[in-house]
């Protein structure tokens, strides 16, 4: 059954660019980037850490100025957050992997899933013409790019991540039917 998000297929292209890699470095880094990516969809803290530099540094870009995260407690903190609420079962849909020595650039687009109380919270009252009510699940999705930086031992820096537009531009309605077994709601 296909489902409208599958957040554990979002590292499947990376293990394939790793695969036709030639460059001993590059497979490492784009390698570390796939578990990094892993980690994180699967809520795996400990891991996810090992993945980064003992000074990460996260800038978000979208609209205005981009929001920092920098420092290993704050990053800790950040997906500590996020596996709390379940933030971290999105689903990037990566349709380019670009590497070098120092960085690899993944680019696709980014699934998230937003329950209705969600998007109430933050003021989302209405998509479209119809109304969101608290017990709808909505799919929401940007194009993304992100920029993942190493160091010299291959760990990442953190991340670069450019928002192409608002994830709630496009939300759509969908049913638990259209979430995979292991989706948690």
């Amino acid at each position: 059954m296909t489902h409208a998000i599958d957040p554990h297929q979002s590292w499947l292209a990376l293990e394939a660019a790793a695969a036709q890699e030639s460059s001993p470095r590059r497979q490492a880094l784009i390698t570390e980037v796939r578990n990094h990516m892993e980690h994180e969809i699967k809520g795996q803290l400990d891991p996810l850490m090992d993945t980064l530099t003992t000074n990460p540094i996260y800038h978000f870009w979208g609209s205005g100025e981009p929001s920092i995260i920098e420092g290993r407690d704050a990053v800790r903190a950040f997906y500590a957050g996020m596996f709390q609420t379940g933030g971290q079962q999105f689903e990037v849909v990566v349709d380019k992997v670009v590497a070098s020595d120092d960085h690899v650039i993944t680019e696709g687009q980014v699934k998230q899933v937003y329950k209705g109380e969600a998007l109430l919270a933050m003021e989302v009252a209405k998509v479209g013409e119809e109304e969101v009510r608290a017990g709808d699940l909505w799919l929401g999705g940007a194009q993304l790019v992100t920029l993942w930086p190493a160091d010299a031992d291959g760990k990442l820096i953190g991340e670069d991540i450019y928002f192409g537009a608002s994830p709630f531009a496009n939300l759509k309605k969908i049913e638990p039917s259209d979430l995979p077994p292991y989706f948690q709601l």
